[in-house]
């Protein structure tokens, strides 16, 4: 499942536009495609989970959403290191100072 929000809604024509960060270029989908959580509605702005069909992704033909839902987790969440702080990586203080000892060798004396 894909998370995206929704940029364009045409309803006189029942279709609409998806914007992700994962993908170059919006995906369409038709009205047909929506599940219902809560209303049908979907207006810009709203944040949606999403399929994409992906034979035509790789045919590389225009994306198509073969299912659309409202979403109800956020779009993004953005960790800070005081969030984790068991996931933040600690390296020596060293370690980017000292030369490899592998460059240290003379290249000409390996003939």
């Amino acid at each position: 499942m894909r998370i995206g929000m929704v940029v364009k809604v045409l309803p006189e024509k029942k279709i609409g536009f998806i914007r992700s960060e994962d993908l170059n270029e919006d995906v369409f989908f038709h009205f047909s495609k929506v599940t219902k959580v809560g209303t049908l509605d979907l207006m810009e702005g709203d944040e949606v989970e999403y399929e994409v069909d992906e034979l035509a992704r790789i045919k590389k033909e225009r994306l198509q959403a073969t299912m659309v839902r409202r979403s109800i987790r956020p779009l993004a969440m953005r960790l800070k290191p005081s969030d984790a702080p068991e996931l933040k990586a600690h390296h020596h203080p060293n370690a980017r100072k000292r030369r490899p000892s592998w460059r240290g060798r003379n290249e000409s004396s390996a003939d």
